[in-house]
């Protein structure tokens, strides 16, 4: 099915406009991007940014197995986010400077450039799925606090409709990815675009603060944190913060 674009100059959030049109009966594939974004809408009720020229687009999807789609979705947004990036600022030699952060996070040079929020609603019959993405292109905001990059650190950047259109198709090919093979391949792929396994790393909850190691991903896409006392958990939720 081929994606229907809907370019807006200025939106408040383009998930708001992309659920209310879900909740109205539109189809599948509808993309909807603003250039400009008044009221965008991080994790954890975060606000999102938008000093214009970036990417700020919303997709809806309505999967035959919500399950399974769901559960891999975050780690297809963050290979997808990569694939893109790194097409649009390829590297001759060295490592990329390019890495993904659990679950959806796109880091450049180990700041935060792009961020993915899913939000799911409708009849259990036909769901909807509604993912936002936010992507640093030409400028990073400043946030007091917070480390973030733009491409334009690295590259003359795309604009924000040539990243989106480019973005869909690899969101597309993961996709397919999942539905033929399974969660496994996307675990593998997500896994050699992240931080390296024994990466010191810390996970912020509202009132916990636990350090260790990353120790990878389970089978269901968990983060796996090895201890300093040997035992390695498992990790739902929370912030991850990379030493």
């Amino acid at each position: 099915m081929s994606w229907r674009f809907e370019y807006h100059e200025t939106l408040g959030s383009t998930s708001d406009l992309c659920k209310a049109r879900a909740e109205a009966g539109e189809p599948d594939h509808l993309a909807i991007q603003a250039f400009s974004q008044t009221s965008g809408r991080g994790t954890r009720g975060r606000t999102w940014t938008d000093p214009g020229g970036n990417l700020a687009i919303s997709l809806l999807f309505r999967p035959a197995d919500p399950t399974a789609f769901i559960a891999a979705l975050p780690f297809v947004m963050a290979v997808s986010l990569f694939e893109t990036a790194t097409h649009f600022c390829p590297t001759a030699t060295g490592p990329s400077p390019l890495m993904v952060k659990w679950p959806n996070d796109l880091l450049l040079d180990g700041r935060k450039m792009a961020g993915v929020l899913i939000e799911t609603g409708g009849p259990q019959h036909s769901p909807w799925v509604v993912v936002g993405i936010g992507a640093n292109l030409r400028q990073a905001p400043e946030i007091p606090g917070r480390r973030l990059a733009a491409l334009s650190e690295k590259t003359d950047a795309p604009s924000a409709e040539a990243f989106g259109k480019a973005l869909v198709a690899q969101i597309d090919r993961w996709n397919a990815v999942q539905e033929r093979e399974g969660f496994a391949p996307v675990r593998a792929a997500w896994l050699a675009r992240a931080h390296p396994v024994g990466s010191p790393l810390a996970v912020q909850g509202c009132e916990t603060y636990i350090t260790g190691s990353f120790s990878g991903l389970d089978a269901q896409g968990r983060l796996l944190l090895a201890l300093p006392n040997g035992e390695t958990i498992p990790v739902v939720t929370g912030d991850i913060l990379l030493d």
